[in-house]
């Protein structure tokens, strides 16, 4: 493996690290601000939201450095999964402040849900490299 390829993957795993951390960081500040202009109403969804993101995050980390060269298939499927989920705990957390409750939720837990299986057996998929013909 030559030293290009390795600083590549280097920069991936240090930019989605630093993304996961600004983002966890971003939704903690943000869940307590919003929390504390509900008039004294507690969420569990929107208290623990920055959770999804940390935990999202930590075992995409995991993954990238289990499987180095992790599909660009994989990344965007677990990243999508991540963002579905955390903006269900979103509407799930706004909903209860506002002192009622809904069903409208349950699509981002199983659509968000759906992407992180799929990014999950993405990982078993071999991406086949396509040879240029000679002439």
């Amino acid at each position: 493996m030559s030293t290009s390829v390795t600083k590549t993957e280097n920069k991936r795993t240090i930019r989605t690290f630093i993304t996961y951390l600004a983002l966890t960081a971003f939704l903690f500040i943000f869940s307590r601000v919003y929390e504390s202009l509900s008039y004294g109403e507690v969420s569990f969804h929107m208290h623990y939201m920055f959770s999804v993101t940390l935990i999202g995050g930590g075992l995409l980390l995991d993954l990238m450095t289990i499987h180095r060269t992790l599909s660009r298939l994989t990344y965007n499927l677990w990243n999508s999964g991540v963002a579905v989920i955390t903006a269900g705990f979103l509407l799930r957390g706004i909903i209860n402040l506002s002192g009622r409750s809904t069903t409208l939720d349950q699509p981002y837990w199983y659509v968000g849900a759906g992407f992180l299986i799929l990014a999950v057996i993405s990982l078993f998929i071999k991406h086949a490299k396509t040879a240029t013909p000679t002439v």
